[in-house]
């Protein structure tokens, strides 16, 4: 896709979503959408500009009414062009559910909440199997980075596993999926500052994104086998937490030195990238986490950074990024970042590097749990995490990115 065609699908969503914004706003009860340029785009931006969170407020946002009406019109409305408004529909109310999700307040979707809202979400979903596994399971599996960081909170973990089968023959190889689940994050021990720490809520947005992505998976049925793991705990500071210097051994065997206890991440990722790399051998991983905030200081609110030991899966990610106007940028792996990792006096790793580089230095983290015969991308998406002001389709507040290039990516992967 050419910079220009980028420039105009992209254009088309944010005009959509600021017309019906307007109308909406002048008490408009029927709006009409024209479809001609670029339908599934046109549905997408006149979604996802309608989304609010406002079912706890005492007065109701009127924007919101359901008995308003917003349909496509276009000269020539073909069955293609009627197919494609459905598509981009699906693909909007996909991306307002990781919305809804990661803008619930952290009280209000801990780990045991996060779980039973995918599984209503999810119920009825054609080829959907969804297993929520507790702490006893995740100690059977010798998970102890990931229960270590759960560990200082009263909240009780959950490890979600989900498997879509929507490829003809089920015993396809799966794609593979994990999301980052830390429905609250202090830092731990290691706290952090208590200026904008309420965004932390939506430290699970890559738990978020993963689940808005099935979501449009399966409604598009999709011919795809999946598997999803989704590892969802808090991070909290409390006697039982794990503290600065305590070593836990993964669930690869490696063994991990807890230097910052606010680099919790990419210890739940870690047992979740082997579990799903090594028990299900599939065909690729992605996993996506609010990781760093140095992938912000990096590339802002514009793209999500990508890390990937294929070229491939990369290329792949990026095509469906410039589609759905969700782009990628990709950043680099190499084994210089993670020497400082390396040389822990007590163990195999330490969790964190130096300053420098702090983003590429979680990714060659993360590169060492999973099996080496997987292609894998890691997608972070702390800087597209929240959108600071509202322009068009965009709105302010948390964005369920990079959702509907996931879906996107699956919906093109037997092409």
């Amino acid at each position: 896709m050419t910079f220009l065609n980028l420039f105009l699908h992209s254009n088309i969503r944010n005009k959509t979503a600021i017309g019906v914004q307007a109308l909406q706003k002048q008490g408009a009860k029927s709006i009409g959408v024209d479809i001609s340029v670029d339908a599934q785009g046109a549905a997408e931006g006149a979604i996802l500009g309608q989304f609010s969170f406002d079912k706890l407020k005492q007065k109701k946002n009127d924007d919101a009414d359901n008995n308003k009406v917003v349909a496509p019109y276009a000269t020539e409305s073909s069955t293609d062009l009627k197919r494609a408004w459905e598509i981009g529909q699906i693909y909007g109310t996909s991306q307002n559910v990781a919305r809804m999700l990661m803008t619930t307040p952290a009280n209000l979707m801990t780990p045991k909440l996060f779980a039973e809202e995918v599984a209503y979400l999810l119920a009825g979903l054609e080829n959907v199997d969804i297993k929520v596994h507790d702490e006893e399971w995740a100690t059977r599996q010798k998970m102890n980075a990931f229960l270590s960081v759960a560990r200082g909170s009263t909240e009780p973990l959950r490890f979600l596993e989900i498997h879509y089968k929507g490829a003809k023959d089920n015993s396809e190889k799966p794609f593979g999926l994990v999301g980052k689940g830390i429905t609250f994050d202090s830092g731990g021990i290691s706290l952090k500052p208590s200026n904008n720490m309420h965004l932390m809520k939506g430290d699970m947005g890559g738990a978020a994104a993963v689940v808005g992505a099935l979501y449009g998976i399966c409604k598009l049925h999709l011919p795809v086998n999946i598997v999803a793991a989704i590892p969802l705990c808090e991070n909290m500071p409390s006697g039982k937490a794990t503290k600065p210097g305590d070593v836990v051994k993964a669930m690869n065997g490696k063994s991990i030195e807890i230097l910052n206890t606010d680099a919790e991440g990419r210890l739940i990722l870690a047992d979740a990238l082997h579990y799903v790399s090594s028990t299900y051998q599939p065909k690729h991983v992605i996993d996506l986490a609010t990781l760093t905030g140095a992938m912000d200081v990096a590339l802002g609110e514009v793209y999500a950074g990508v890390f990937s030991n294929s070229d491939d899966l990369w290329a792949k990610l990026q095509n469906a990024g410039e589609a759905v106007a969700d782009p990628f940028w990709r950043m680099p792996l190499h084994e210089d970042y993670i020497k400082e990792m390396k040389n822990s006096l007590v163990a195999d790793l330490g969790n964190i590097g130096t300053r420098s580089g702090g983003s590429c230095s979680a990714a060659g983290f993360l590169q060492e749990f999973v099996d080496k015969n997987v292609p894998w991308a890691h997608i972070d998406i702390a800087g597209v995490m929240a959108c600071n002001g509202t322009k068009g389709y965009h709105i302010k507040g948390m964005t369920g990115r990079p959702t509907r290039a996931l879906i996107e990516m699956m919906r093109t992967a037997q092409a």
